[in-house]
């Protein structure tokens, strides 16, 4: 006989799994079409968790009688939305925007809410449907259960998705199997139940789907719409980012993220990113390249009588692809490590007397680990004396922003405080060029006196005058500060969020102004509980994104450890929720108020204890493991929280379900956004977490207060 309990924890695990694998899909995809930095993430995840709690709070105002065919229709539609919403975010981008063009940050805002208003609205009015359905039928309050099985699912998919499907699947690939998954369990359902109609049409849907994407190949017609007139040659997910090489012109383009790493076939760009380094060197034997070695950047420094070059890239998939930039071998003098570039420059045992950064600006997290005083430190550990470094950013032509002069004021006093002289040579771009020795910023002399055979870095294009007076320019500009960019108090990363917004006319503090006035009329509304849960979400978004970056800084490829993170921390809900129900059913005020205390205290306490054991140099295994506790346990407070608040309530079945699932999505949203643009980047890792902690602090003491 049909167990209907099996039956609904099926239906409920399918929710939990589908929402957590789209979340990581999309979000992947949303990087891969825009700039991915993680503002950009900010606004995405905060978008996803509004629209689940607005479609949570809608849930409980509309009610359909026949439960069993409602079920159906549901699995159907999440299975085929994502699939849809893909669709429509890679083919209305060139449409509704100019193509190449970056968007502003109010159009990522309507974009991203427009493309996943579906799915999302959808996925948050299923879980108060199911909790009120199930609740209703077995006549108790089963909505902690509801959410327990649900975060099961999200657990699964988690994995899943880290270790197995973004490995060895395309986005659509991924997204096909959620579809059929869901059609299965309908399909299921509609024998059980004999639905005639849903066993016929599932089947016709299943079959469609799968030939389509047979043979149109779905994947590649997406990268040809987001980059049109260019012949997609290679495509792949990776650890670090979604790469893309592309041909224009016989020109070949790497792209990671939608982010333009460096092109074959630019002569200029590839000598200004060596030679105005090397030329300082007496004896350049042994050279660091980091980045663009297989854009044409190897052969510039083969130019000179080198012993061997290490080239390392921040996505070390690139130097797997080499063969698709040179038909050609390379030389045996370069050796290819494929290795994050950070990590190989912490573990290795070769001295360079050139380090050559060729690095986009510190737009994300990612990039950002290779502007900070601590690897500046790592790097000159591994430098002979008098080495010479080179960073470059974007030029500054002849003006400079406040928003610029700010942000290469704090990159040139983070290398003044490693290296004694700093030199700026204003190219194409701006170069910063670093030692502990003289630097010489008459480059057309020195590389005539080195007989170097270039097309553009030579006596006739360049003036030393010229280079002169431009250089000074942006010297003058410079501000003498204190501030250093660190690893976990990234000011630079912070000021070139900054600049991004200040392109588009963004005043950040008009941002800030909105969220603290919206924040507070949706604060004053709620009552202690609803309160509670609401900071409980903000603490699980903030410090989950806190643990992501201190992942992101410290080993380097979150992109594919999203899916674990997240399958980690829901693990913690499911066990929160579970032991709840089976250890207090009956909770009292002051039990609420005692979990608010722990979140405070785990929050405020997390940060300390990762930088304390980053300092200590610690195996990275162990802080591994210690992210992955603290993951576990901010998720088992927030699950056994949300299980207390919604037996504390009092209410209707989808009233509560609606109220307590909302107000913990939309404390998520409004946390992912805040802590992810403006705590970590402004304040830092530890004062951020304070803060969060803080947050629930204040509901500790209001629920205590109240607590009768």
């Amino acid at each position: 006989m049909f167990n209907i309990e099996r039956f609904f924890s099926w239906v409920i695990f399918s929710l939990g799994f589908t929402s957590i694998s789209v979340q990581i899909v999309f979000l992947r995809e949303f990087l891969s079409v825009f700039y991915g930095n993680e503002l950009v993430i900010g606004v995405i995840l905060a978008n996803w968790m509004m629209l689940i709690g607005a479609g949570a709070f809608i849930g409980k105002l509309i009610i359909f009688k026949e439960y069993k065919k409602s079920i159906v229709n549901f699995l159907i539609l999440i299975s085929i939305l994502p699939l849809i919403s893909v669709f429509f975010l890679n083919f209305l981008r060139n449409i509704i925007f100019d193509v190449g063009v970056q968007l502003s940050i109010s159009e990522i805002f309507w974009y991203s809410l427009l493309i996943m208003f579906p799915f999302c609205l959808v996925s948050g009015f299923f879980f108060t449907y199911l909790s009120s359905v199930i609740s209703e039928k077995y006549s108790q309050n089963l909505i902690g259960r509801v959410y327990s099985i649900e975060s099961v699912g999200s657990v699964i998919a988690g994995i899943l998705m880290s270790l197995v499907l973004s490995i060895y699947l395309s986005n659509i690939q991924i997204l096909i199997l959620i579809f059929l998954f869901n059609l299965t369990i309908a399909l299921v359902i509609s024998f059980i139940w004999n639905f005639s109609f849903y066993k016929i049409f599932i089947l016709i849907l299943a079959t469609s789907i799968v030939m389509w994407n047979y043979f149109f190949h779905f994947d590649k017609k997406l990268k040809e719409m987001i980059f049109p007139e260019q012949k997609i040659e290679y495509y792949r997910n990776t650890p670090y980012g979604s790469l893309v090489i592309t041909e224009t012109q016989n020109q070949r383009n790497i792209y990671e993220n939608s982010l333009l790493l460096f092109s074959t076939n630019d002569p200029i760009s590839n000598e200004e990113a060596v030679h105005y380094a090397m030329v300082q060197s007496q004896n350049p034997e042994n050279v660091l390249l980091v980045s663009g070695g297989i854009s044409g950047t190897i052969e510039e420094v083969l130019k000179y009588d080198v012993k061997k070059i290490d080239y390392v890239e921040i996505n070390p998939f690139i130097i797997k692809i080499k063969d698709y930039f040179s038909d050609k071998e390379f030389d045996n003098r370069v050796f290819f490590a494929g290795k994050d570039a950070r990590l190989y420059v912490k573990n290795t045992e070769a001295r360079y007397d050139v380090a050559l950064i060729n690095l986009p600006e510190p737009s994300t997290a990612q990039i950002n680990r290779y502007y900070t005083d601590e690897f500046l430190k790592e790097l000159k550990s591994k430098l002979n004396p008098n080495a010479v470094v080179s960073y470059s950013l974007s030029s500054a032509v002849d003006y400079l922003s406040p928003e610029a002069r700010r942000f290469k004021s704090v990159i040139y006093n983070t290398l003044k405080n490693n290296f004694k002289n700093v030199l700026i040579i204003a190219g194409y771009r701006d170069f910063f060029i670093c030692s502990d020795g003289e630097l010489i910023i008459n480059i057309p002399a020195l590389i005539d006196e080195r007989k170097i055979e270039n097309l553009y870095v030579n006596k006739y294009y360049l003036d030393t005058d010229i280079l002169k007076q431009r250089s000074d320019f942006i010297l003058k500009n410079i501000e003498e500060t204190n501030l250093l960019n660190t690893d976990f108090n990234p000011i630079t990363y912070y000021h070139q969020i900054i600049l991004w917004l200040s392109q588009f006319g963004v005043d950040y503090r008009y941002v800030l102004l909105f969220l603290g006035l919206l924040l507070l009329v949706f604060l004053l509304r709620m009552d202690v509980i609803s309160y509670g849960m609401f900071a409980g979400g903000f603490a699980a978004s903030g410090v989950e994104f806190l643990l992501l970056i201190a992942f992101q800084i410290i080993y380097g490829y979150v992109y594919q450890m999203i899916g674990l993170i997240i399958a980690v921390f829901m693990l913690g809900l499911a066990i929160g929720a579970y032991f709840q129900s089976k250890y207090l059913p009956s909770p009292k005020l002051i039990s609420y108020a005692k979990i608010q205390f722990l979140i405070f205290i785990i929050s405020s306490f997390i940060p300390v204890v990762i930088i304390s054991l980053n300092n200590l140099l610690l195996g990275s295994g162990i802080i591994f493991f210690v992210i992955v506790v603290f993951t576990s346990i901010i998720g088992c407070l927030v699950g056994f929280e949300f299980a207390t608040a919604v037996n504390i309530k009092k209410g209707k079945y989808e009233n509560i379900a609606s109220e307590i699932y909302s107000v913990d999505m939309i404390g998520s949203a409004i946390g992912s956004f805040v802590v992810t643009v403006f705590l970590f980047p402004l304040l830092g890792f530890v004062y951020s977490g304070l803060l969060i902690g803080g947050m629930n602090l204040v509901g500790s003491v209001l629920t205590f207060l109240k607590r009768g």
